[in-house]
């Protein structure tokens, strides 16, 4: 997925989530990856655009419930990808 090219996200996240599946992995580890990864990146990644900032303040001020809720529909959106390919 070419950098800040939103558009092609939901492709390349179905790529992902097929790739997870074939490869054994649950949608509950899915979303557990999704979680981790979202807490790494508020640590760790600057921020490019003020969409992305405002995504890294909502993540900070979000509880376990709150991330695993979003996690799980960034999951549901791949899905939906998916089923629109075939």
């Amino acid at each position: 997925m070419e950098n800040n090219n939103i558009s092609a996200f939901p492709q390349a996240l179905a790529e992902r989530i097929i790739d997870g599946k074939n490869h054994g992995v649950s949608d509950e580890n899915m979303v557990k990856g999704m979680v981790s990864l979202g807490n790494l990146m508020t640590h760790f990644v600057k921020p490019d655009s003020p969409e992305e900032a405002l995504m890294q303040q909502m993540w900070e001020q979000a509880n376990e419930e709150e991330k695993y809720t979003l996690a799980n529909m960034v999951l549901r959106l791949g899905k939906q990808q998916i089923e629109e390919q075939h």
